[in-house]
């Protein structure tokens, strides 16, 4: 009766480990290869009905699009490693708490971000890369873009929480509904409309309010996790938790962020003393970047799939699911001697670094860089990250250590 009842809750708890991997990380995939190939088919829109001012806009306005992610990004999955780890523990209270201060923080945060935003647009859009031909067109996009912060940042956030959930499929309906509503009202709003880059900017928020509101009356009605009024209001040790966690996976977004602002401004630079001139050379790039996310879609689906059965099998509850090897997915099926993909044993754990950094890089394969990840960053990442939760005394001789640590 109690295992039939586990059942119903939740499919971390008892589906097998590869199994889980192929049904969570199987819709993240093609969740983020819909996205890639929309951002490459709305580039087309702006192409033939704006022009290259029109794609060069958005590559300016890009940082803004990947601050938000990151933000996003490091509540959605924080909360969403958190509450996995609570449920793995049958914590499930905790966890609804996780997912009330998550949506809480999320919602203020692109408020935050809107305000701030709208207000210094210009010298934003200035340090961003925008020259005196684009300026027009990248103010008319990335204002609109700045108004559907909250709910891009909910959609985003949310769809990792209804992972966490155990419903892998929602995030990737969510995801290709939002898409394919995009898609069609590109052309009608730059087309049919004439609203150019503005147009391109409303149907964009326009798929994100939906997104939104799609995972937000399911927490609200039909998840296992429900979206509850008490659990809204922040608690300090949920938060720190929840920031700690999704730390790393900012930073990697941020990265990206400062790297492509460098890109725009030096394109500019010498762009404008050749033939080609400064906006031409943005927008080329931002299509070389958009078509360039295809290759990374399947990657990064793989991490964002398999980060919940992770959180969840790290609860001490059920930490002896994970003592079945998880393979590389480029090494399928897994064998009973797998070492390149994340083994763990009943009597490990994590070390902090492997779980802080648990994205796709740490499940492609070892020889890549999960080992210089393990050591170079366990150690500060244990002193300065590492939440209250994976501090517990343990002897030298039974130090948690991942697998993918040991030669």
């Amino acid at each position: 009766m109690g295992q039939a009842i586990e059942k119903q809750q939740n499919p971390l708890g008892y589906e097998p480990v590869q199994k889980l991997l192929a049904q969570f990380a199987l819709p993240a995939v093609i969740s983020m290869l819909v996205s890639a190939v929309y951002n490459i088919v709305d580039q087309i829109f702006i192409g033939q009905g704006v022009g290259f001012l029109g794609n060069a806009a958005t590559t300016v306005s890009f940082p803004i699009v990947t601050i938000m992610l990151s933000i996003s990004t490091l509540l959605g999955a924080g909360g969403s490693a958190y509450a996995a780890i609570k449920l793995g523990e049958k914590r499930e209270e905790e966890a609804e708490r996780t997912l009330g201060n998550v949506f809480m923080l999320l919602l203020a945060a692109g408020v935050l971000l809107a305000a701030v935003g709208l207000i210094f647009l210009d010298p934003i859009l200035h340090l961003f890369g925008a020259t005196s031909q684009n300026l027009e067109y990248s103010r008319d996009y990335a204002s609109i873009i700045l108004i559907g912060a909250p709910f891009n940042m909910l959609s985003v956030g949310l769809s990792n929480m209804a992972r966490t959930d155990g419903n892998p499929r929602l995030s990737m309906y969510s995801m290709v509904i939002g898409c394919a509503l995009n898609t069609v009202l590109d052309p009608i709003y730059i087309f049919i409309f004439g609203w150019g880059v503005k147009g391109a900017a409303i149907a964009t928020i326009t798929s994100q309010i939906l997104s939104a509101v799609v995972l937000t009356v399911y927490f609200l009605s039909r998840g296992k996790m429900r979206l509850r009024r008490a659990n809204l209001r922040p608690v300090g040790h949920i938060c720190k938790t929840v920031i700690a966690l999704g730390v790393s996976s900012c930073i990697t977004q941020l990265a990206s962020t400062i790297l492509q602002i460098a890109m725009n401004n030096s394109l500019v630079y010498y762009g404008n003393q050749s033939p080609v001139g400064g906006d031409i050379a943005l927008s080329a790039m931002g299509i070389v970047v958009k078509v360039s996310a295809i290759l990374i879609a399947v990657d990064i689906g793989i991490g964002i799939g398999s980060q919940p059965i992770l959180g969840f099998n790290r609860g001490p509850t059920s930490r002896g699911a994970l003592s079945r090897p998880i393979a590389s997915p480029l090494q399928w099926p897994p064998s009973s001697q797998q070492r390149d993909g994340l083994s763990v044993s009943s009597r490990r754990s994590f070390c902090c670094a492997c779980l802080a950094l648990a994205d796709s890089s740490l499940l492609i394969s070892r020889s890549n860089v999960c080992v210089s990840l393990c050591s170079a960053f366990s150690a500060p990442v244990s002193k300065l990250l590492r939440p209250a939760i994976f501090r517990r005394p343990v002897s030298r001789s039974r130090r948690p250590r991942c697998r993918c640590c040991v030669n």
